[in-house]
């Protein structure tokens, strides 16, 4: 299959890794099939193009590290498609995200397989470039794979390959993680952060409550967190929607003295229920480890806490922690419900061998 240095982006079926100069007959393949430019047949290049356009694809992925991938099914090995992320290196500052696949892989739900992954990858590791995608308002399939990522809409756009006068297409944009600095923890941010706790305590979310909790109750237990904000023992993270709404938060709880200076422990992770099945989740997770990457440099080992029942050891699993931990029967929430208290763990730069 691919080079293990080839590799950037795994998921569960796909494999998406640096294009080569002999990808061309495949580039060729994928690219002159009119079946996958049914909603853009202009846009689809000559075979002359496409050596273009597999060269410019080389040359960002040269340049800016990043660019346009090969998809290779795990399984067969197969190129099975293109897909990535193009730096616009003009006025405008973002990333574009782009995928086609060959014609009998479409309606296998991979273009949402990809897109969710190559979201959290921007967020994660280029959070300084906004994430885009354009999709034509009739392509009802794209806009649901948009949504399904992650994405927003943000107004409209005319591509850029277009003429000016062309239809404008459903701009999308990537929601931000960030980092809360202490003194930018104000009474609007706090208020906004008790009524998210709430909802997802109320959804049944394992963040410290059961549903019912009063907002007395968690403005309680968010105190300590901002004490600990204050001290600089603690770093508040958010989601925010590119409107500014807030659809998640968690906490780095790090500088907890030695011999734990290498250690962060990721605490209180919550998404908005009401924005449930966004890949919001997995975007949030994967921005607080790269907010760990870059601005907790004395941080090497992340860990977690979590109340099994909830199906998180897969969602963690999935985006590289390792369960070194359980204690079966180790939380009660009531009388007859008992739960395990499971530990996780991953390096700040790579999954734990």
């Amino acid at each position: 299959m691919t080079e293990p240095k080839a590799v950037w982006i795994t998921t569960p079926r796909l494999v998406l890794r640096r294009p080569r100069a002999d990808d061309l007959d495949d580039y060729v393949r994928i690219h002159t099939d009119p079946r996958t430019y049914a909603h853009a047949p202009h846009a689809m290049p000559t075979p002359d193009g496409c050596r273009d356009r597999l060269a410019a694809d080389l040359d960002d992925w040269d340049a800016f590290g990043i660019g346009y991938a090969a998809v290779v099914d795990r399984e067969s090995g197969e190129l099975i498609g293109w897909a990535g992320l193009r730096y616009k290196n003009s006025d405008d500052h973002f990333f574009n995200l782009y995928y086609r696949l060959t014609h009998d892989r479409l309606g296998q739900g991979l273009g949402r397989e990809i897109s969710r992954a190559v979201v959290a990858w921007g967020v994660e590791y280029r959070p300084e470039v906004p994430v885009t995608a354009l999709v034509d308002d009739v392509n009802a399939a794209s806009l649901a794979t948009a949504r399904s990522s992650g994405l927003v809409e943000a107004g409209t756009r005319v591509h850029r390959d277009d003429p000016p006068d062309a239809k404008p297409m459903i701009l999308f944009e990537a929601p931000t993680v960030s980092g809360v600095a202490a003194d930018a923890f104000d009474e609007a941010l706090a208020s906004d952060v008790l009524d998210l706790w709430v909802r997802v305590n109320d959804a049944g979310g394992s963040v410290g409550f059961l549903p019912g909790a009063s907002r007395d109750a968690v403005r309680a237990a968010l105190d300590p967190h901002v004490a600990d904000l204050q001290a600089s023992v603690t770093m508040l993270c958010v989601l925010r929607d590119p409107d500014g709404t807030l659809r998640g938060l968690g906490f780095w709880e790090h500088s907890r003295g030695f011999p734990y200076t290498h250690l962060a422990g990721l605490k209180r992770l919550m998404v908005d229920p009401a924005a449930q099945g966004r890949n919001l989740g997995r975007i949030l997770l994967g921005g607080m480890v790269g907010i760990a990457r870059r601005e907790l440099p004395e941080v090497e080992l992340l860990r977690l806490d979590y109340r099994d029942g909830l199906g998180l050891g897969e969602f963690y699993g999935r985006a590289g922690w390792t369960e070194v931990g359980r204690v079966p029967r180790g939380l009660k929430l009531s009388e007859s419900d008992y739960r395990d208290d499971v530990t996780m763990v991953r390096r700040v730069d790579e999954t734990l061998s």
